[in-house]
């Protein structure tokens, strides 16, 4: 009798399991294996998550907000123009929302490294917004269902009241991986600051960290962090992404002299004295690599003067500028401080040379087009291509001021500007040590005395280097007060 209880009981098991890969939407919700957010299942553990993720800054992305680099007026091109172009680098909700795309966890989560997100872009970009977030995990999903270890889990979920979650959550639904972040939406930072996290061994041999086996939440970490994290990564105060004071999450990251990174850290007292005003990235990224990296090639100049961005790239590796910041607030253009201002340090940025067209509207643009950091009013790509009234592809000034988009008689942009500015992207990875990186940090001789590279009239030192040879030949050393170094991460 017990063995034919048994027996039926294993059989009733195998037929239960078989729903959970074969259509049956409730099994396969409720063992995570569709990747997708499930109020029910998701958040009983991840209690108010799925809010706080859509409340965060990397969701609710301001549709309108203009970059000279990518031009995009919204007005004129619209919001759909908007999610063609930029829709695949986003998680979904905020303003993918009324278009259907909900915040997909697995951009980031997906644990088996299956998550496709061409697919997913393709999607969005037909219009086909309803199965984006779904082709993004098909085959990863396909995996999860079928595997021997979730078959089991199925099977002892029919005979025990509650799933073994434990055993295969997070290889579903994993941390953020560092090539989740990198190599797909921050891919778009190759050409602002020659980052070289495209390709995951070209990153491990110029940055110190990544050779580390450093994770980006290690140092982008977030407030509780573990399961009711509020998804506000932790970020620098860095020039070219200004918030209003209100809202801003600007040096909420790790510092490099964080308890758990390099506290206590000393380089010798004269070394570390510099600190006070120069940022440890201005030594340990002395150099940028140029020509074609993974994701890219580096920016040192672009033009949208004739209505498409013609570019011009760093061919060959290259030095940062050093210039003082303390980061932006408010909405202006990529820029840094003098070294009189407050709170300001030196570190190193990409400086790139921006041309567009403005409306001269703004009385500071108008006035100072290629020193004033104010955004202005960019005149639209479209009208500008429109301006060429010759056709000869180059839009020239007068055609500019004189063009009618309206058809109403009267020039739209009388008082039009070209404007070339001269905008900073700060640069916070390639990181170097001794032993890793295309370069070793800069020592004292690197800043000082007859074998300096630096600029020191650009920094605001008309009358030269203030430590001079003296300062050429001191040395620096590393030391911890109880550790050799600081301690290394783990690897699987």
């Amino acid at each position: 009798m017990v063995s034919g209880v048994a027996v039926l009981l294993l059989v009733t098991a195998v037929g239960y399991t078989s729903l959970g890969f074969s259509g049956n939407d409730p099994i396969s919700t409720h063992y995570m294996t569709k990747g997708e957010w499930s109020d029910e299942v998701c958040g009983v553990c991840h209690y108010g998550v799925y809010e706080k993720v859509n409340n965060s800054y990397h969701v609710q992305v301001d549709m309108a907000r203009w970059s000279p680099l990518t031009n995009f007026d919204l007005e004129t091109s619209g919001k759909d123009a908007w999610v063609e172009e930029f829709g695949k680098y986003h998680p979904g909700g905020g303003p993918l929302a009324e278009y259907g795309v909900q915040v997909d966890c697995m951009m980031c989560h997906e644990g088996s490294g299956l998550y496709n997100f061409e697919a997913r872009a393709e999607k969005i970009a037909s219009g086909d917004y309803e199965n984006a977030n779904q082709a993004g995990m098909a085959e990863a999903s396909a995996k999860a269902q079928k595997d021997g270890l979730r078959l089991s889990v199925y099977s002892a979920d029919f005979l025990t009241p509650y799933p073994l979650l434990i055993a295969f959550h997070d290889a579903v639904n994993g941390v953020p991986s560092a090539t989740s972040c990198s190599e797909q939406c921050h891919i778009r930072d190759v050409p602002l600051r020659a980052v070289a996290w495209g390709d995951e061994a070209f990153y491990i041999e110029h940055d110190a960290h990544a050779e580390e086996g450093v994770e980006c939440a290690e140092c982008h970490h977030t407030e509780a962090y573990i399961i009711t994290s509020d998804h506000q990564f932790g970020r620098g105060n860095v020039s070219d992404t200004p918030d209003l004071p209100e809202s801003h999450f600007d040096e909420s990251m790790r510092s490099c002299d964080d308890k758990a990174c390099h506290a206590g850290i000393s380089h010798g007292p004269f070394a570390d004295s510099h600190t006070e005003f120069l940022d440890c990235t201005s030594c340990h990224i002395p150099m940028l690599p140029g020509g074609e990296l993974p994701g890219g090639k580096p920016l040192k100049a672009f033009s949208w003067q004739n209505g498409e961005r013609e570019d011009v790239f760093w061919e060959e590796d290259f030095q940062p500028v050093l210039a003082w910041t303390n980061g932006s607030f408010g909405d202006v253009l990529p820029s840094v401080d003098a070294r009189n201002d407050s709170n300001v340090k030196l570190a190193p940025f990409n400086k790139i040379k921006g041309t567009w067209w403005d409306s001269g509207t703004d009385p500071e643009v108008l006035e100072n087009p290629n020193t004033s950091i104010s955004i202005g009013k960019a005149i639209p790509v479209l009208h500008v291509k429109a301006a060429d009234a010759n056709g000869d592809g180059k839009v020239t000034l007068d055609e500019m001021q004189g063009y009618d988009a309206d058809g109403d008689g009267n020039a739209d942009y009388p008082n039009a500007v070209l404007r070339s500015v001269e905008l900073y992207y700060q640069v916070s990875h390639n990181i170097v040590s001794n032993e890793v990186g295309m370069a070793k940090p800069l020592t004292c001789k690197n800043c000082h005395g007859s074998e300096a590279v630096i600029d020191w009239a650009a920094i605001g030192y008309p009358e030269g280097d203030p430590g001079g040879e003296s300062a050429a030949v001191k040395s620096i050393g590393v030391s911890y007060p109880k550790k050799p170094r600081p301690k290394e991460v783990e690897r699987e």
